[in-house]
């Protein structure tokens, strides 16, 4: 088998052929996933970390300088590490907590499974218990909130209804959370 250096490669994939970047796609996957496997992403596997690392190769095809000094490899794992790292950053930001870090209100009742009437009974009491409870622990305007977050509604569609800040949605939603999961570990 004929392997053809990174810059003819580079080269025949800048004119067009998509067998040379499928050459170099393949050629450089195992250092994606190498790569990818050092890192961790909370929601997420390892396919999505692979993913990231496959698009970033690509784009190193396209960026890289045929006439540098510095081997392809070398600019390729660089580029596929750089993002891998941007992603898993991203990714651990304050702003995406919410979705990271989410509680469902519908855990209560989807989590309990019955096996009689009376467990039924139970488990209807019990989840009837644990709403009561985070109700009781909910200012008024804390409900309104989380009922327009309960629809499907968007930050900012919260924040125009209510006359809040989409800051001041988020804040009400993390504070509503806080007492959700105390109101879940009470009565659990």
């Amino acid at each position: 088998m004929n392997l053809k250096d990174d810059v003819v490669l580079i080269k025949e994939s800048r004119l067009g052929s998509l067998q040379a970047t499928e050459e170099l796609l393949t050629r450089y996957k195992s250092l994606v996933i190498s790569v990818a496997r050092q890192y961790f992403l909370v929601g997420a596997g390892d396919e999505d970390l692979i993913q990231e690392g496959m698009i970033a190769l690509y784009r190193a095809i396209d960026a890289y300088d045929v006439g540098s000094k510095v081997p392809f490899s070398a600019f390729a794992y660089s580029c596929v590490k750089n993002r891998i790292i941007d992603v898993v950053k991203a990714a651990n930001r304050d702003k995406h907590k919410a979705l990271n870090n989410y509680v469902s209100i519908y855990d209560v009742d989807c989590s309990m499974s019955a096996t009689s009437a009376e467990d039924t009974a139970i488990m209807r009491e019990n989840s009837i218990q644990v709403k009561k409870s985070i109700q009781d622990n909910l200012t008024g305007e804390e409900v309104a909130i989380l009922k327009l977050y309960l629809d499907g509604r968007s930050y900012r569609d919260i924040a125009l209804q209510t006359g809040k800040s989409e800051k001041n949605v988020d804040n009400a939603l993390q504070k509503i959370k806080k007492k959700v999961r105390a109101a879940l570990k009470k009565n659990t």
